[in-house]
């Protein structure tokens, strides 16, 4: 319970701090607030990893490269936010549902720090919405992160995904990079306030390209990456016994010195601890 307790505390004190620091740069207009888009959520991200006590590890972190592409990942808890957030290694925004975009003074960081929001109940206005972020993906070189099962499973079984994600990766002509976080759900699961302490996996994908593909093939790009999340759920299995890891919090051999992954990193695993920053 101290535990909860200590991580939302810290997540509100830097969730006010952030969002006053976009709004403040924005209304002086200062050019500090273009590297601050990246580096505010980051740190944000990373505070709550380090008062949760959640380690993470990434493995095949070399196939996000720093380019537009949209990352698809599984969905089980709170943290799978918090975990991309403070150790992505390559720019990136979220795609979330419109109702962040509409809490007092975060709404309006959200949107400056550059996150899309998407009214999933208005097929119309989310196909107007996605068509916009389209357009500013092709003309960016950021990675834009989206969950399409739609919400936070309550098991580890993935539900089918939607299609939008594909549908605007097909449009902007970007690939798809498949990602499976692993750990997550023990952690923190759905409908649970609860805390705990652990070690949280990311698996990347090879990159499914989308050059020649048109709207009709969304349904076959979503079932392909799909089928590649779930077989990197699969693998993860291996991975813990690599690392030598029995429990959740269990610490990989070798890892006394915390290592960040980042984008081309020929290391097929690499480990950002938050009680190392970032």
């Amino acid at each position: 319970m101290m535990r909860a307790a200590w991580t939302y505390w810290v997540g509100l004190l830097w969730t006010v701090r952030v969002c006053l620091m976009v709004i403040v740069r924005a209304a002086l207009k200062s050019p500090s607030l273009e590297s601050y888009q990246q580096e505010g959520p980051t740190r944000w991200g990373v505070a709550i990893l380090r008062a949760a006590k959640v380690r993470v590890v990434w493995k095949d972190a070399h196939r996000l490269r720093p380019q537009a592409q949209i990352l698809v990942a599984n969905h089980q808890s709170w943290f799978d936010i918090f975990v991309l957030a403070g150790t992505l290694p390559v720019k990136y925004s979220f795609v979330g549902k419109k109702e962040l975009a509409s809490i007092p003074g975060f709404g309006a960081a959200w949107r400056r720090v550059g996150h899309y929001a998407i009214d999933r109940g208005d097929n119309k206005a989310a196909a107007a919405a996605l068509g916009r972020v389209g357009k500013r993906i092709a003309a960016d070189t950021a990675t834009v992160v989206m969950f399409p099962e739609g919400t936070r499973s309550e098991s580890d079984r993935m539900a089918e995904f939607k299609t939008g994600a594909f549908l605007l990766a097909i449009k902007a002509q970007v690939p798809v990079v498949p990602v499976a976080l692993v750990g997550t759900h023990p952690i923190m699961p759905k409908g649970s306030w609860a805390i705990r302490p652990g070690l949280v996996r990311v698996h990347v994908g090879e990159p499914i390209p989308t050059a020649g593909l048109s709207r009709r093939d969304r349904h076959a790009l979503a079932r392909r990456t799909h089928d590649a999340v779930a077989e990197l759920l699969r693998a993860a299995g291996g991975l813990r016994e690599r690392l030598g890891t029995q429990g959740g919090d269990a610490a990989p051999p070798g890892a006394s010195k915390p290592l960040v992954a980042r984008a081309g990193d020929p290391r097929p695993e690499t480990e950002l601890s938050p009680a190392g920053g970032h």
